[in-house]
């Protein structure tokens, strides 16, 4: 072996045993996972202002030469809205998972799997559990189908019960609007803040789980490092365009449709003019809702997209920005989504003046998207995977229950602390 060879066989032993010590790998996969935060908004904030601006220009267009009527509104204050508030977060998915595509395509991924895999144990959890609750990031349907992958029956349920608590990226457009409006000089802390905290959920349950219903979880999982090499662009651009690609077809498909009933619920029966939407079927649906969710600071207009979003979580952006829009005229200058939640305030009742989103309000209802019941694609796989009726209703039960007893104790200590 040459002294170059030798020198570089060096180097890559003190770095895999850095990078897969016990302590020391662990910290710095937090670290690694803090700063692609961080730079997703940084970089992302750019390419979404763009994309606003687009869809502000189209909305100018359509306000200027389709009359006005309910065939302008369905376009205008319906699907624009609705699409339109969820598909300027575009940006920011692509450079999440090219960031994570990169940390993959490197080898470094190989590496985290076996700390994590001695750390997972004590939950009754392995290195394939890590493996699909990594994919859960993307979508917590392929990596519930993932987990049929490890073979001992009791650790695979653990990871399809937990799997749901890790943040998809469907809730991440709800992060990204609330962090930007509220806490845009701690994105990438606060971001980092909901998914430890997802973790330290997953875990806990895990250990619950094993201890009363799982007790034997033991497998021997072989994982073979991969070598440290510079990533492929090729392989990076194909995740980035997959990953693209399915946020579209989400947008074009059951974000479109959850748009349209949206609007037809805000505009109907007497709501004509987009002015009094108190007077419409979606206000009474929001209201009949609203004790239930008061307690969390929520009003029945979060309420309601929290409903919209067992469709798909990214409804949940576009339903707030049909519900909060502000009507528009050519010419003038336009509002954009975060300004918009910033400034709405409650126009009835005891709190009548006061600000409807706070950063209490923002980080109790951005903790009950992370954690409350996952989207119908999800319950339909966790039904398929465990062909239980039982698990599959035992996760939207614990997934709720937790996100409002969370919510509940954000917004309240929040409340008494400041």
């Amino acid at each position: 072996m040459s002294q170059n060879n030798k020198i570089k066989a060096k180097q890559h032993f003190f770095l895999d045993g850095l990078l897969t010590h016990k302590i020391w790998g662990v910290f710095i996969f937090f670290i690694v996972i803090w700063f692609i935060f961080e730079l997703t908004f940084g970089i992302g904030h750019y390419p979404m202002k763009w994309i606003e601006n687009f869809v502000f220009l189209l909305e100018d267009t359509l306000q200027k030469f389709i009359p006005d009527g309910m065939i302008k509104s369905l376009l205008v204050n319906g699907i624009l809205k609705g699409v339109g508030g969820v598909i300027i977060f575009l940006p920011n998915i692509v450079i999440l998972f090219s960031l994570l595509s990169l940390m993959e395509e490197s080898g470094y991924m190989s590496r985290v799997t076996i700390v994590m895999d001695k750390l997972m144990r004590p939950f009754g959890l392995n290195g394939k559990s890590f493996i699909s609750l990594v994919m859960g990031l993307g979508c917590n349907v392929p990596a519930i189908m993932a987990a049929n992958k490890i073979e001992n029956k009791n650790s695979r349920l653990i990871t399809i019960l937990i799997n749901p608590l890790i943040s998809c990226s469907s809730r991440f457009t709800v992060y990204v609007l609330f962090i930007s409006a509220f806490f845009p000089t701690q994105s990438g802390t606060i971001l980092f803040l909901i998914y430890f905290t997802s973790i330290v959920f997953a875990a806990t349950l895990a250990i619950i789980l094993k201890k009363y219903l799982f007790k034997n979880t033991y497998e021997n999982v072989q994982i073979h490092l991969i070598k440290m090499r510079v990533p492929s662009f090729n392989r990076i651009l194909k995740y980035m365009w997959f990953n693209s690609k399915l946020f579209l077809q989400k947008i074009t498909g059951a974000i479109l449709i959850a748009s349209i009933i949206i609007w037809i619920l805000s505009y109907f029966p007497n709501n004509f003019d987009n002015k009094n939407i108190e007077k419409s079927y979606i206000s009474k649906i929001g209201h009949f809702i609203e004790p239930a969710i008061e307690p969390l600071g929520f009003d029945w207009k979060m309420g309601v997209s929290l409903i919209s979003g067992i469709a798909a979580k990214e409804t949940i952006t576009g339903t707030l920005s049909e519900l909060y829009q502000t009507q528009h005229k050519p010419g003038t200058e336009k509002i954009s989504l975060i300004s918009n939640l910033k400034s709405q305030e409650y126009a009835l009742g005891s709190k009548k003046g006061q600000k409807i989103f706070t950063p209490i309000v923002a980080l109790s209802f951005m903790f009950f998207v992370s954690i409350y019941a996952p989207c119908i694609a999800t319950i339909t796989t966790i039904k398929k995977t465990t062909k239980s009726n039982k698990w599959t209703l035992f996760v939207v039960g614990y997934t709720t229950i937790l996100a409002w007893v969370v919510s509940f104790v954000i917004y309240n200590l929040g409340n008494w602390l400041f």
